[in-house]
């Protein structure tokens, strides 16, 4: 005869031992086979007590094993409860309860799903039989009912056949095991997070215009809506998700913030279970589902476009946009790549807005709580707001470097750049640049300015004060600098900006050009937009990079560019100037739109001779001087600007004795190269 043993091997309360003894003891009951033997590990594993390893015992000897007695009532009736609660809340037959009792058990208890397994190699019908007789319901009506659960990924697939196939999400389980719920949020708690207090104000968010979201957001919430859905992007790190936070404090909703990778990660999958991007929209629709009827909530789900750029491979784009479309609880979506996003999908949001790097004043007060623990300097902390591209992510990362090492002041001010810097460059960003500061002080009398082909109706000195009547008025007026590098083109667009209060964005053609189609464009319409936002004078470098003439084109994209180009500065509101070496190459339609065309030419023998004495200190100049500063005719304010920059070096050498000879090198490195700049 079998003994029970006294004392427990591995026994757990969350592994529903008496109820997974119960359901056993059914299966058994209902199998028609009456050979079978069951490994004395699975009774161990269902009763969770210490059964003598390595018998095989028939299933009658098998059911006198199970416990009759239930050590953990209050586990049972809480799985009771939740399988009650379960039928609720995804609207099944009441008659269905025990198959959801089953369901919780098998995903709780292994030695049960082992059992099954086992049974249903022998004899395929009898989890069927077992069911049907504890529910009297048909199969096909059991299957019909369980697909709800498939539906939504929860499971599978809704089979009877395959115990494998019906594992929940491993944190659910957890869940259904250890707490009676009694609301669709207690059943959701793994997929969702409530998330932290906002720690920001809308009126600290004046780079976007939140008014326009917070007023749409109040007044769509007042009454029940669907499709009610918000698209937020930007670079990584701007405060897309600190600015929903605010929204919806601002609104009095509780923010939900979607978790379901949790969830994913957690079910067991193989090639035959659907991807994870799948899953993630199933759980999303499980969401707006079971919190249709809660008028409090507002949903946040973060890096979405992995869900867009699915579509039609693990789900229709039908699927998705129905998500979008009739969504019943109002949702913001977050992402840091919108391109990947096709068009069909964007205009399924009631509002998209950018949320770009943060402006000086957001940037400073973000950063405030983050550097005032640093004792950073106070000149250090508005220089740190200055800084394009710097996230408040990586300052965030950098400061919590720089405490990690317990760094204060100064030491914290050189880390904090070196961390940010390596980001930007890991990034495939320039780290920010400092300010413009040329070698020589600026002097327009020092820029030989000459009319392009508008001189035969203007002079360069009218040319020049409606340049700087149309600056000082924030007119937007275009201009096409050209001449040779070292020419002052550049110097004296920074000089404009400075003089009437402009903040001047530089673009280099790095800054626009991309190795993937479409993205040029795409930067070129996004830089256009924050200068118009951020109210800043534009001078655009090495255009003809980016406007080379159309029938020279070697692809549909280098067209595309510059069509892109001419339609941003016909739409510009700010002063644009653009600047290059190569006129020759630049498309005619281009050089239509720009109002005025300068040319920076080679210094003249008087300004050569003005700029020699001022470098080099002196009043005079010898015969000799004077005769070979005439012969240098292909000298520029860049030239001279080397001169200086020897000066700073070697602070006691006598740089007069060999000017000359550096002048003179530098002038015919140019020679034999054609003129540049000219308009013809």
């Amino acid at each position: 005869m079998l003994k029970r043993a006294k004392s427990p091997r591995k026994w757990r309360a969350n592994h529903c031992h008496y109820l997974a003894s119960q359901l056993s003891e059914a299966l058994m009951f209902a199998a028609i086979t009456t050979d079978m033997v069951v490994p004395s590990s699975i009774l161990g594993a269902i009763t969770g007590e210490q059964i003598e390893p390595f018998l095989r015992l028939s299933l009658e000897d098998a059911s006198l094993k199970l416990p009759s007695k239930d050590r953990a009532p209050l586990n049972t009736a809480t799985v009771k409860h939740n399988a009650q609660f379960l039928g609720q809340l995804f609207g099944l037959m009441p008659q269905m309860q025990p198959v959801v009792e089953f369901l919780i058990v098998i995903n709780a208890n292994a030695g049960l799903r082992e059992l099954t397994e086992l049974l249903i190699d022998d004899d395929f019908d009898v989890l069927e039989r077992m069911l049907q007789a504890k529910t009297t319901l048909d199969l096909e009506v059991i299957l019909s009912q369980l697909a709800v659960f498939e539906r939504y990924q929860l499971i599978a697939e809704a089979t009877l056949d395959a115990p494998y196939r019906l594992l929940f999400p491993s944190v659910l389980v957890s869940i259904l095991v250890s707490q009676k719920l009694t609301s669709a949020v207690d059943f959701l708690a793994p997929m969702l997070s409530k998330s932290p207090v906002a720690q920001f104000s809308l009126s600290q968010f004046e780079h976007v215009n939140t008014d326009l979201l917070a007023n749409y957001l109040a007044a769509i919430t007042q009454k029940p809506s669907v499709g009610v859905n918000i698209l937020l992007y930007g670079k990584a790190g701007t405060g897309k998700t600190e600015l929903a936070r605010t929204l919806a404090k601002t609104i009095k909703r509780n923010l939900l913030e979607v978790q379901s990778q949790q969830l994913i990660e957690s079910q067991y999958r193989n090639d035959n279970i659907a991807k994870a991007t799948s899953i993630r929209l199933a759980h999303l629709n499980l969401l707006q589902g079971l919190l249709a009827h809660s008028n409090d909530s507002l949903l946040l789900v973060d890096e979405c476009e992995a869900l867009f750029v699915q579509a039609d491979e693990q789900y229709s784009k039908e699927q998705l946009m129905q998500a979008l479309e009739q969504n019943p609880v109002p949702a913001i979506w977050i992402t840091n790549h919108v391109g990947l996003l096709e068009p069909s999908f964007i205009r399924r949001f009631k509002l998209v807005m950018e949320v770009p790097v943060p402006d000086e004043p957001f940037a400073y007060a973000i950063n405030e709580h983050l550097l005032t623990p640093l004792k950073v300097s106070q000149d250090y902390h508005l220089l740190l707001a200055e800084k394009p591209n710097v996230t408040p992510a990586m300052v965030g990362n950098a400061a919590h470097v720089a405490m990690t090492l317990k760094l204060k002041g100064a030491k914290a001010e050189v880390l904090i750049d070196e961390v940010i810097d390596a980001t930007l460059e890991a990034c495939g960003e320039e780290a920010p640049p400092p300010k413009y500061q040329g070698e020589l002080a600026f002097d327009s009398n020092m820029v030989n300015f000459k009319g392009g082909d508008d001189a035969a109706s203007m002079t360069t000195d009218d040319m020049l004060a409606s340049i700087n009547h149309a600056v000082k008025q924030a007119m937007p007026i275009r201009v096409m600098l050209s001449g040779p590098p070292g020419t002052g083109k550049t110097a004296w667009v920074h000089h404009l900006a400075e003089t009437h209060g402009f903040e001047l964005m530089h673009i280099k053609c790095s800054d626009v050009l991309s190795k993937y189609v479409g993205d040029s464009e795409q930067n070129i319409a996004r830089l256009f937009r924050e200068a118009h936002r951020q109210q800043k004078l534009m001078l655009i470098d090495e255009v003809d990079s980016l406007l080379s003439k159309r029938d020279s084109a070697q692809a549909l994209h280098e067209v595309q560019l510059v069509n892109e180009l001419l339609s941003q500065l016909e739409c510009n509101t700010l002063p644009v100037f653009a600047a290059t070496n190569a006129l020759a190459s630049i498309d005619s339609a281009v050089m239509r739109r720009f109002d005025f065309k300068l040319v920076c030419d080679y210094l003249t023998s008087d300004q050569r001779q003005a700029l020699y004495r001022q470098v080099l200190g002196i009043k005079r100049l010898t015969h000799e001087e004077v005769s070979t500063l005439n012969t240098l005719n292909q000298l520029t304010p860049g030239d001279f600007a080397i001169l200086a920059r020897r000066q700073r070096f070697e602070p006691k050498r006598d740089h007069r004795a060999t000017a000359l000879a550096l002048l003179t090198t530098e002038n015919n490195r140019k020679q034999g190269q054609p003129r540049i700049g000219f308009i013809r």
